[in-house]
């Protein structure tokens, strides 16, 4: 009987992490094929071009380390993090998502996707519905100015509109955005009172977000709340002192 994808993958676990290509031969099929959709001359077609290739990214000083391996009906997802050195003196590291298909007991096809959700669902695996899938909309760069009006004019010299400023009545703004074709940075006065950079980052539903950093321990500095120039947001603050402004327009709420 012909093992399962499961087997496969704690084989191929077991293989790669040790970097045995001996052990990994066995269970790739004779005419494995790695690459994408369409052949480039990268694309492998057989098992003894796998094992050559493996071999020839180690050789030029490549190391993949294991994160995650999950076994799906015919295929396993494997989630790798790839260091490639970049001259003498860096490094370059990724993380490569591969899904691994199982035909007859042996890997017959290697495929590589952008994302770990296009892995998955290309592995078979079925995606907790509890997990939110929180997406950015749109990202705008928070810096703190210590005069509004002469940092419009700053930026005005560099081709950088003022859009917009917001203020107490009877008061000079304090905040206010600028515009470069379709990008935005928004300026702040000596409001921000943190260390670090903030961000706008602009989602579907600021809730969702907030229930995901309370069940990860992330740092609240602001719960959700409406603002009165339209906005429901929530802070939250990375270790190093970012802050991240999570908003969205009221009138999606």
């Amino acid at each position: 009987m012909p093992a399962t994808s499961e087997h496969v993958a704690a084989l191929w676990k077991t293989a790669f992490a040790a970097q045995d290509l001996a052990a990994l031969g066995p269970l790739l099929d004779e005419n494995v094929r790695w690459g994408g959709a369409d052949d480039t001359p990268q694309t492998c077609h057989s098992r003894a071009e796998v094992l050559a290739r493996l071999a020839q990214q180690a050789a030029h000083g490549a190391t993949a380390r294991v994160v995650e391996v999950a076994a799906g009906p015919d295929a396993f997802l494997v989630a790798l993090e790839v260091t490639h050195p970049e001259g003498s003196d860096h490094q370059r590291q990724r993380t490569v998502y591969q899904v691994l298909a199982v035909l007859s007991g042996r890997i017959a096809d290697i495929r590589g996707y952008p994302s770990r959700a296009e892995a998955a669902s290309a592995a078979g695996l079925v995606v907790p519905t509890s997990i939110p899938q929180i997406e950015a909309r749109q990202l705008v760069p928070i810096l703190n100015v210590s005069n509004l009006a002469q940092s419009f004019a700053w930026f005005a010299h560099l081709g950088w509109a003022k859009a917009w400023a917001w203020g107490n009545p009877g008061a000079e703004p304090t905040f206010g955005a600028i515009e470069s074709g379709a990008f935005s940075i928004f300026l702040s006065e000596n409001s921000q009172g943190a260390p670090g950079t903030w961000l706008q980052i602009w989602v579907d539903d600021v809730d969702q977000v907030h229930q995901a950093c309370l069940s990860h321990g992330l740092e609240v500095a602001r719960p959700p709340q409406d603002e009165p120039w339209h906005v429901r947001e929530m802070h939250v603050r990375h270790p190093d002192g970012h802050v991240l402004r999570i908003s969205q327009g009221i009138h999606e709420h």
